[in-house]
């Protein structure tokens, strides 16, 4: 138990590494044949959880100007039960999905707090387009869909000791031509994916 959490710490610690810039990248996990594998999985995962920190600039549109609060616990909530009950169903670990979207909402949030704070310093660079949220959430709801699957094809990846540094080379690729505030995003959203297995 003890060195689970310490390994998905020093996974975590991993990914933030690198994606700051430092340190090298690390040699994936192994590939397996032609087709789908574990490491596919790990990869779609950070490619969805970047998608998820860059569909957040069109949630902080939506709410500019509008005096909404940045968080909504009773919508993440919803969120995070949806993902729960939809992982269930489909065999993979409720509780590491929760944690990882949930991780995913705090990195949105994240890029939500700094965007809101950068309009209103300086507002040239504010959005002139400013969705409704209603236009956003199925995009969200299709991000949270396919992460499910995502998670299904690396869950066998995730207890494996090549699993932080296979995540973290699949971040630093993902993070290629993002900005500091959608990198630092999704460092923080992969956070809970290298975890280990079930208690």
């Amino acid at each position: 138990m003890i060195g689970t959490r310490r390994a998905a710490l020093a996974g975590s610690a991993l990914v933030l590494a690198l994606l700051a810039g430092c340190g090298e990248q690390q040699a994936p996990l192994t590939e397996g044949p032609p087709g789908a594998s574990p490491a596919d999985g790990l990869v779609r995962v950070v490619a969805l959880s970047a998608q998820r920190a860059q569909v957040s600039d069109r949630v902080a549109a939506a709410k500019l100007g509008t005096g909404q609060a940045v968080t909504d616990p009773a919508r993440e909530a919803a969120v995070v039960d949806g993902i729960r009950a939809e992982a269930g169903r489909d065999g993979v670990d409720p509780d590491w999905a929760a944690r990882i979207v949930t991780d995913q909402i705090a990195a949105s949030t994240q890029v939500q707090d700094d965007l809101l704070r950068q309009w209103a310093e300086r507002p040239d660079t504010a959005p002139v387009q400013r969705p409704a949220l209603a236009e956003v959430r199925p995009e969200l709801d299709r991000i949270g869909d396919e992460l499910v699957a995502a998670l299904k094809l690396a869950g066998p990846a995730r207890a494996n000791e090549d699993c932080p540094s296979t995540l973290a080379q699949a971040a630093v690729a993902q993070a290629q031509g993002l900005d500091d505030v959608h990198r630092n995003a999704l460092g923080r959203s992969l956070a809970s994916v290298c975890d280990g297995t079930p208690d």
